[in-house]
Formats: structure tokens, sequence, C-alpha cells
């Protein structure tokens, strides 16, 4: 079963209760999203919780495609990191790296509307 983790600033602004506080001068926020947690919640579900608290932006931490069709059509921008076991053969061929990014996020742009830079 594919877990899932929210950080745990996320979580400490969720039990808080607190909200985000207006801040000038800042054009985004965003939450790092990892993949290992004992209490995964659905994506669907977290995808809702930083749309409703005004997270604009994610990072993931690996390309996970149940995470990815969450995000599709969501409005939140999304970073995707490459795992470190790939980094030197990403970094050494142009080739892998087209490959990676064919395999694992083309389609989720194309038809799954997900907004990653």
């Amino acid at each position: 079963m594919m877990k899932y983790w929210v950080c745990l600033g996320l979580m400490i602004l969720f039990v808080g209760g607190g909200g985000l506080c207006p801040l000038k001068g800042v054009s985004g926020i965003g939450v790092n999203w990892g993949t290992q947690s004992t209490h995964p919640l659905p994506p669907s579900t977290v995808v809702g919780m930083l749309r409703d608290n005004g997270f604009g932006k994610a990072k993931l931490f690996d390309a996970n495609s149940t995470i990815l069709d969450a995000l599709g059509k969501s409005g939140v921008q999304v970073m995707v990191g490459i795992p470190n076991d790939m980094l030197s053969t990403l970094a050494g061929s142009m080739q892998a790296a087209e490959n990676w990014v064919a395999k694992n996020l083309s389609s989720h742009i194309s038809s799954g509307g997900v907004d990653i830079r």
C-alpha cells in the first residue's frame, strides 16, 4: 500500500486551527509533500486541505502517480523531485532524463492538468 506524508508543519497548522495570517510581499505559500507515513491521508483529502488553506504550491519528493492525479486541475503548482538514486544517471544523460520525464510526468501534464513547474 502506498504511504503518504504531509509535513509536520502542515499538520501543526491544521491542528492548531490558526489558519494562515496574511503576509505582505508573499507571492505564494507552499508545502513539501513526502510519501512516507504510518497513517496516510488520501491524496484527494490532502489536496483539498492545501486549497482550503491557501497553499498554492507543493513540492513532491518523487513522481507519485496517485498524488499527481489528485493534483490535476487543482490550481496547485507542483515541483517534482528526482529520486536520489537517479541523480547521477539523469545528470549524465539527456536521453535518460527525457525518458524519466516522459514516463513519470508527461501524461500528468498533458491529459491530467497538473501544473508542474
